[in-house]
């Protein structure tokens, strides 16, 4: 058994460790965690307490430095001292690589989410960057609008099955949406954003992409990809053994893709925690429901299940209930 554990992170896969450990001491700069899943509905008129979800910290504050070498996190200014480290700090979205980033709104928050809603009582021409879940999700969510999705590649939702992007092109065309495939951004302007010859108009550029780590600021260098910490199948920093990482802030060495969800993060953070206590459990990714949502509409797969409608919105909404009963178990 390992001694004091410190998890920096209170999202669902920080909070799955903490259950499987209650002795472990878990650090956030919020005393709230957000469900990602609801700040769609931020959108469409909720309040912001609706995403909210409040959960005990044994140590609320910004970590504001991790020193592997010496085994402390620093805390609003305080060291405190680990024998294992779980690091479990979500995700950030990156953009500034692109030409005229300064024009462009990124959506991962609350925050984001209140700016897009307030904004759209005015402006009508919505340009969305990438057309991956999030994008997808955005484009189904606005009402009153005027939407294109813009997508490098040659269909919508390109890591899922071929399903998914059939079916959801016929939700988002039906809805009005204007899905753009092969145009790469170019450049963002004020007005417009540029694909090679086209121009398309639009009062809001949003990015649904580029998501990478959010980790801590570190004293020594730690092996990373795409700012998530590189780790074994045990989900042990390669580098540093009494580091751990889950959810979005892992990436497993020669693992694959692994398309995070609310499942993964659970599943991830459990067995970090259980190997950072001793144990030698290798993680094995099941992400046995997929639900995407459109709007009003749901569908997704349970197991090699297609499934849509409200049997779809049944389980989207059983996992989201999942999630919210652990975070106030902490």
């Amino acid at each position: 058994m390992a001694g004091k554990i410190v998890v920096i992170g209170g999202g669902i896969a920080g909070i799955s460790a903490k259950l499987r450990n209650r002795k472990s001491k878990l650090v956030d700069e919020n005393p709230f965690m957000v469900m990602a899943p609801r700040i769609i509905d931020i959108l469409r008129g909720k309040s912001i307490d609706f995403a909210k979800i409040n959960r005990n910290l044994d140590y609320t504050g910004k970590v504001t430095g991790v020193d592997l070498d010496e085994k402390t996190v620093n805390i609003n200014g305080k060291n405190i001292a680990y024998e294992k480290l779980v690091i479990a700090t979500g995700h950030s979205q990156k953009y500034d690589f692109i030409n005229g980033s300064k024009y462009i709104h990124g959506f991962s928050g609350l925050d984001d989410a209140l700016y897009l809603r307030n904004q759209l009582v005015s402006r009508k021409k919505i340009v969305i960057i990438g057309g991956g879940y999030l994008g997808v999700e955005l484009a189904g969510a606005m009402q009153n609008a005027s939407i294109t999705i813009l997508e490098a590649g040659n269909r919508i939702l390109a890591g899922l099955p071929l399903k998914f992007s059939d079916y959801a092109t016929q939700l988002l065309e039906k809805n009005g949406v204007n899905i753009e495939l092969g145009n790469p951004v170019d450049e963002v302007k004020k007005d417009c954003v540029v694909s090679g010859t086209k121009k398309f108009d639009s009062d809001i550029t949003l990015f649904a992409g580029g998501f990478t780590g959010n980790l801590p600021e570190m004293k020594q260098e730690l092996k990373t990809k795409n700012a998530r910490i590189v780790v074994n199948s045990f989900l042990q920093s390669v580098d540093y053994p009494d580091v751990y990482a889950a959810g979005d802030s892992m990436l497993v060495d020669n693992g694959g893709f692994i398309p995070m969800s609310a499942i993964i993060a659970r599943s991830s953070g459990i067995t970090a925690m259980e190997n950072a206590m001793g144990g030698t459990k290798p993680f094995v990714p099941n992400n046995f429901a997929n639900i995407i949502r459109v709007g009003d509409q749901y569908f997704g797969t349970i197991g090699n299940i297609f499934v849509h409608g409200s049997m779809a919105r049944i389980i989207k909404e059983a996992a989201v209930a999942l999630s919210i009963n652990h975070a106030r178990e902490v």
